[in-house]
């Protein structure tokens, strides 16, 4: 007996309702990978520049400014908080103007979800405004600010980003005098299971769509 083949219009009906189904199923799914910079192989650092796991932390020095500024990586010098690993940490001394800015390597977006804060200063003398300004590969710039608690010993504190630094971030600078930080956790995108299910249902429709002819 021959087999019949799917009539055209048929077939490009049935594509349709699997893609339109596979739409459905994959709305709103999104699968996320999640990394945290701990600073704990670069214990002595000093430089304007500093890589870990595909993320770039550069010193940025605006257009007409001088001077520049460094970070700095330690273990916890005399008269720095302490929270028993390496930290990286920032002052602002030689130019009023500059400041750090970070973003994937790979220039792939990512999202930004903790980060532990302390003032670099131990004991702190006033409370420290530290802000995040993120850039989305698409859309305004986002803000975040954590300021310190203030005079007395410093200390780390976790700090978790609101949702506008969830994902799509191509840059984000952070703005401030000084700063000390840690374990900063951020999120890229992978393909999820909807991407992937998406994929397999329309290579069925396909086949079933186009029989081999007898």
């Amino acid at each position: 007996m021959k087999k019949r083949n799917m009539p055209k219009h048929c077939s490009v009906r049935f594509v349709g309702a699997l893609t339109a189904i596979c739409a459905v199923l994959t709305s709103g799914v999104t699968a996320l990978g999640q990394g945290t910079i701990t600073f704990n192989g670069a214990n002595g650092l000093s430089s304007t520049y500093y890589q870990e796991l595909g993320m770039w932390f550069q010193v940025v020095i605006p257009p007409g400014t001088s001077g520049v500024d460094v970070m700095g990586v330690t273990f916890g010098a005399a008269n720095t908080p302490r929270n028993g690993t390496p930290f990286t940490y920032w002052f602002r001394q030689y130019n009023p103007y500059d400041y750090v800015g970070l973003y994937l390597t790979n220039g792939s977006t990512f999202g930004l979800t903790s980060v532990q804060l302390a003032d670099p200063v131990n004991p702190s003398l006033s409370p420290v405004s530290i802000s995040f300004i993120g850039y989305p590969a698409v859309g305004s710039a986002v803000t975040n600010t954590f300021t310190t608690p203030g005079p007395g010993p410093s200390t780390f504190a976790t700090y978790t980003f609101n949702t506008q630094f969830a994902s799509g971030l191509s840059r984000v600078d952070i703005l401030a005098p000084r700063w000390a930080m840690d374990n900063l956790v951020f999120t890229v995108p992978e393909p999820g299971v909807g991407s992937l299910l998406l994929a397999a249902l329309l290579a069925v429709g396909w086949r079933e769509a186009h029989g081999r002819r007898p």
